[in-house]
């Protein structure tokens, strides 16, 4: 017959090994997650993560900079900041990413921008002409955000972002990146990166073809969710920022003028200005491997287009900026 104290005894060690094997689980899941995340922002294996990468690499070395861009592959394409500071005297930092990241994307690198250079004074925001028509940010948020727990986040995106946030940690690439890198590494064996070619990822050596023209049906619901966060930003850190459509091929953007027409009342009515109503027409011999980038050898003539086109932005931002340095030097020194 079992005594009561051995039951008793039997019990608690049951207890005791189901609520160590639940801990050891959760640790495993923990670090699993920790290790996706991980590979998800840093790994050279996803094209987007070496960019990324590289982008904040980059804003952790500049220093003293005015003028920052911000977009996607458009704008990697388009805009030399050697060219352009030349052109306008500014000190200028192109931080591009993909359209993977959209305005997320943007948004989350002009504050960390804003946190590393005090005397940031303009931003410009290049994003791909087709934009509008692309689907949600969210992934892009996760993928760029400074911190995982952001409280600045409006209540009616937090389920949303916590909804994507479980996504990308149960994505079985993410998994299966996570083990693939650190095996590759330990077998030194070569790892898929990306080839930066003047300040932006090499082209490919075939273009891609066009897609069709866009309607104003082709607009997605929410798009405005971090663009208006952008503005928002713009006016607290009392910045002068301005949208202006990444370039596109000259063919697909006569039929698409409706389209424009309301993605720019869309933006506007964020409060952000509009450098130019339609974006930068590509001809035929400037298109690159794409219909929104411009050829190589297009680039620095293409910047300064977009150096013309920014002008009245930039020289409106000048008296800011000397009142904003005069504060500074009147300030007593500790």
């Amino acid at each position: 017959m079992t005594s009561p104290n051995s039951s008793t005894s039997s019990s608690e060690s049951g207890g005791r090994y189901l609520a160590v094997s639940l801990g050891l689980a959760a640790v495993l899941l923990g670090a699993l997650c920790l290790l996706s995340i991980k590979v998800k922002w840093f790994s050279d294996l996803p094209d987007y993560a070496p960019l990324l990468a590289y982008q904040l690499e980059k804003l952790d070395r500049s220093a003293g900079f005015d003028t920052v861009f911000v977009g996607d592959s458009s704008l990697g394409n388009a805009i030399d900041t050697e060219t352009f500071d030349r052109l306008t005297g500014r000190r200028s930092v192109n931080l591009a990413l993909t359209g993977l990241f959209g305005y997320a994307g943007s948004y989350n690198m002009i504050r960390r921008a804003v946190e590393k250079e005090p005397g940031l004074r303009t931003v410009v925001i290049v994003q791909a002409a087709d934009m509008m028509s692309r689907t949600d940010d969210l992934r892009g948020y996760v993928l760029s955000t400074p911190r995982v727990l952001d409280p600045d986040l409006p209540e009616t995106l937090r389920w949303p972002m916590a909804r994507a946030w479980i996504g990308e940690l149960l994505d079985w690439q993410t998994l299966k990146t996570a083990i693939r890198a650190p095996v590759l590494r330990l077998l030194s064996r070569p790892v898929r990166d990306i080839v930066i070619e003047n300040d932006y990822v090499k082209q490919a050596s075939k273009r891609a073809p066009f897609g069709p023209p866009l309607t104003a049906g082709d607009i997605v619901p929410g798009k405005l969710d971090f663009l208006q966060r952008i503005a928002e930003l713009c006016r607290a850190r009392n910045l002068t920022c301005v949208y202006a459509h990444g370039p596109v091929a000259a063919e697909l953007l006569g039929p698409s003028r409706d389209f424009f027409r309301e993605a720019d009342r869309l933006i506007e009515s964020t409060g952000l200005p509009l450098a130019a109503p339609e974006p930068v027409p590509l001809a035929s011999e400037h298109i690159g491997d794409t219909q929104n980038h411009a050829a190589p050898a297009y680039k620095a003539a293409m910047t300064a287009t977009y150096a013309a086109m920014l002008r009245p932005f930039i020289e409106a931002a000048r008296p800011q900026q000397a009142e904003q340095a005069a504060r500074t030097a009147a300030e007593p020194k500790p």
